[in-house]
């Protein structure tokens, strides 16, 4: 269980790593890549599609937590959660 819950928050702290890495190259990527606008507007879709999945994956990772954790843990769990939050970029 221990073990379940562990890869659960691992997940949440990748997709939210891989989200803001991604959001500080996006301006870096379209100019080193020498995007378009046409291609500028595509990885942007395709980057915001990335950022509303990983949203979608901490949301039903908070509701599976919700279900196994008790009060006390609930809450240490959502402080952590905060803090990491106040580490990201804000999403566009």
């Amino acid at each position: 269980m221990k073990t379940n819950i562990l890869r659960m928050l691992m997940t949440t702290v990748l997709f939210a790593g891989l989200s803001m890495a991604q959001d500080q190259k996006r301006g870096r990527m379209a100019q080193e890549l020498g995007l378009n606008e046409d291609q500028k507007t595509q990885v942007q879709s395709i980057m915001k599609e990335q950022r509303e999945a990983a949203k979608a994956i901490r949301q039903k990772t908070h509701d599976r937590m919700a279900g196994v954790l008790n009060p006390e843990q609930m809450k240490k769990f959502e402080a952590g959660a905060k803090k990491g939050r106040k580490h990201r970029k804000p999403e566009a």
